[in-house]
């Protein structure tokens, strides 16, 4: 009986890559027309779910690459940090 393998990479968190990159993330957030984003605009912008793009910038955020502050309980925004 033949086995299905998920063939694609896993990242250094061990989850497996997605072919949106963390540059690209970055990118949209720089160029976007607003000061600050919500998960569901950078789902939307760079076609991904919603849940990964929500992952995706909490690592941003662990790795100082981005910063978050709550509008309220449920709405999350993040931006990228001044230098």
């Amino acid at each position: 009986m033949a086995t299905m393998t998920d063939e694609r990479e896993c990242n250094t968190r061990g989850q497996f890559a997605e072919e949106t990159t963390d540059d690209d993330i970055l990118a949209a957030i720089r160029e976007s027309e607003f000061p600050a984003v919500i998960a569901r605009w950078v789902a939307d912008t760079l076609e991904i779910e919603r849940p990964s793009a929500h992952r995706r910038l909490e690592w941003l955020y662990e790795d100082g690459e981005v910063e978050r502050g709550k509008l309220s309980p449920r709405v999350v925004i993040w931006w990228i940090p001044r230098e």
